[in-house]
């Protein structure tokens, strides 16, 4: 059972986990053509679908996706994800910008205050993610945030960042 989390940020950016209310916009998000072309799975997903995938993530206590706000409007959304509670790591990802938020740098505050969050609060020691090699703009954000390049495999870059309490680079 997924344990009850508070919201969290700075600056008037905040991530608070999703609800049911919250799966029409981050369905329509991820359906997006520019923005399912960048995930492993990238067809459409149906309303059906997306309920069943959040009755099952509902249930695990390893796997948190965040709704992420600016002023108090919805701007995309973050995860942290396959969280490992031995080894101290997780996989992070599921970033999407709205439309409307694009351009901004909203994603790169968002990925920050995640990081802080996977130091401080699930007392990660790293976390890594998977990006397609094509993908620049996410590469880009991602190195911006301290990760690197650990290998590639068939158009996938895997991406690793350590992190201290402060969310900081370790």
């Amino acid at each position: 059972m997924k344990p009850p989390l508070q919201r969290f940020g700075s600056g008037g950016l905040t991530l608070r986990p999703i609800t049911e209310a919250d799966l029409d916009r981050t369905l329509n998000w991820r359906n997006l053509e520019d923005v399912r072309i960048w995930f492993k799975t990238s067809g459409r997903i149906d309303p059906g679908q997306h309920r069943a995938w959040f009755e099952q993530y509902s249930a695990k206590d390893d796997d948190f996706v965040f709704l992420v706000e600016f002023e108090g409007a919805p701007v995309g959304q973050a995860s942290v994800y396959g969280i490992n509670r031995t080894d101290r790591t997780a996989e992070v990802g599921r970033f999407i910008a709205a439309p409307e938020a694009r351009g901004r740098g909203l994603m790169d505050l968002a990925c920050a205050e995640l990081l802080r969050f996977c130091a401080d609060t699930l007392r990660l020691t790293s976390v890594y993610l998977d990006v397609k090699e094509d993908n620049g703009r996410a590469i880009a954000l991602y190195r911006r945030q301290g990760f690197e390049e650990e290998g590639r495999r068939e158009g996938i870059v895997r991406m690793r960042r350590s992190l201290t309490r402060d969310g900081g680079c370790g």
